[in-house]
């Protein structure tokens, strides 16, 4: 009976670690600078692919109106293998999301999120999961995704 316990609470243990789809959760940090308040703001990952973005489905986190410096972001677990990019953009018809026509409003921070569904398969050195590429020095975080800083495109 202690067996079969010990059985059972394992196993909960490791199905909680992994999503209906066997990714495991993440999350991405960063800080914000140079955003003015008030503007009707949004936090979204949107794809990027041949330098064109293209909105994932996904329900961005609304930057509030105080702008406080940070944020972390939960990332989506049912997008394609692929590279996307967190945006600060300004969001034109007030839906909570990026769409087209939307206004992006961060510069090009040189690091792209990568989804892989398996280890090595989108760049060398990405694992299962989400990844940070960092193309000015080929970085890749696997574990902690943080220091996504996003700055504000001069205006």
């Amino acid at each position: 009976m202690k067996n079969m316990l010990v059985v059972a609470a394992l196993g909960t243990l490791a199905l909680s670690s992994c999503s209906v789809f066997g990714t495991r959760s993440a999350a991405v940090s960063g800080q914000l600078q140079g955003f003015s308040a008030n503007q009707n703001l949004g936090l979204a990952i949107v794809g990027f692919n041949n330098g064109v973005y293209t909105a994932t489905g996904a329900q961005p986190q609304v930057i509030d109106k105080f702008l406080t410096g940070g944020y972390t972001l939960t990332l989506p677990r049912n997008v394609p293998q692929g590279t996307y990019r967190v945006v600060v953009f300004r969001d034109s018809n007030s839906d909570g999301r990026f769409n087209t026509g939307d206004v992006v409003l961060s510069r090009d921070n040189g690091k792209l999120l990568v989804y892989a569904r398996q280890d090595n398969a989108v760049f060398a050195g990405t694992k299962f999961g989400w990844n940070i590429y960092n193309s000015a020095n080929r970085d890749i975080q696997t574990t902690l995704l943080n220091n996504y800083d996003l700055e504000a495109v001069s205006q």
